[in-house]
């Protein structure tokens, strides 16, 4: 349960960081379990995480983002990748503790995103993110049926 709980805060953290859902019929390919995680420059069709330039573009689609807060909400999720980067990397620390620490930085990050957004631009950021979590809770539920056959 404790490594589901981890393996969930990643997993929200991805799908909130692009900003979008990913295109139908397209599946990311994960990286080998092995490896560290990619590059900021690694696009998110191959599975790595998206450039804070990437993801504020695919939020700007949904949210017509002005330019200035483009220019506040890209540092917001810079700031979130490199630290989500450092606690996925800290093999020190207990799994249920580093997922509540997961939560806290999408919520920390998220209340600044807000913060930038007009009143019907939070009203659409609040759909978003309700929908890629109705997203993430059927990928857990599909997972889990997968595990049990």
């Amino acid at each position: 349960m404790k490594s589901n709980t981890l393996s969930v805060a990643c997993l929200a953290f991805v799908v909130v960081a692009t900003g979008a859902s990913y295109a139908v019929g397209q599946q990311p390919t994960p990286p080998p379990a092995n490896q560290p995680i990619p590059s900021e420059s690694v696009p998110t069709t191959t599975g790595g995480w998206p450039t804070p330039e990437e993801a504020v573009n695919r939020m700007s689609s949904k949210l017509n983002l002005t330019d200035d807060q483009k220019a506040k909400i890209t540092p917001i999720i810079a700031d979130r990748q490199t630290q989500m980067r450092a606690l996925m990397a800290d093999t020190s620390g207990r799994r249920l503790r580093k997922a509540r620490k997961a939560k806290s930085i999408m919520s920390d990050s998220d209340k600044k995103i807000q913060a930038v957004l007009t009143s019907d631009q939070r009203k659409t950021y609040a759909q978003m993110k309700e929908q890629r979590k109705e997203q993430l809770q059927e990928r857990r539920q599909q997972h889990a049926g997968s595990d049990m056959q």
